[in-house]
C-alpha cells in the first residue's frame, strides 16, 4: 500500500479468453509488481473477477496492463468493466482465489 494516498477498493469484471490460459497467474504478477492488494478469481460465467485496492492513477495503469497482458499472448481480453468501487478494510496482499 502507498502511504498517504487514498486507496479505493474496486471490483473489476474481465471477459474474453481469460480462463484456462494463465490469466489469473499473470494478473497476480502484475498486481504484485505494482504493489497492489486484492484478489483474482474465475467466475462460473467464464469471466474473471478482480478486486483490487489502488488510487485512481494506479488503478488506470493496472487496468491497462491487464487489458494488454503482453506477457501472456494466450489470453485475449474482450471487455473490462469496473462494476463497483467501495470502501473496505485495507487488504494486505494480492492473491488468487481457487
Amino acid at each position: 500500500m502507498k502511504e498517504g494516498i487514498f486507496m479505493k477498493t474496486s471490483r473489476i469484471i474481465v471477459t474474453g479468453r481469460v480462463q484456462g490460459v494463465g490469466f489469473r497467474y499473470f494478473t497476480e504478477r502484475i498486481a504484485k509488481r505494482m504493489k497492489l492488494a486484492g484478489t483474482v478469481e474465475n467466475k462460473n460465467d467464464g469471466s474473471v473477477e478482480i478486486v483490487v485496492q489502488a488510487d485512481d492513477t494506479t488503478l488506470r495503469a493496472f487496468v491497462e496492463e491487464v487489458k494488454e497482458m503482453p506477457e501472456n499472448p494466450s489470453a485475449q481480453v474482450s471487455d473490462i468493466q469496473i462494476v463497483e468501487t467501495f470502501e473496505s478494510e485495507d487488504m494486505v496482499k494480492f492473491r488468487t482465489i481457487y
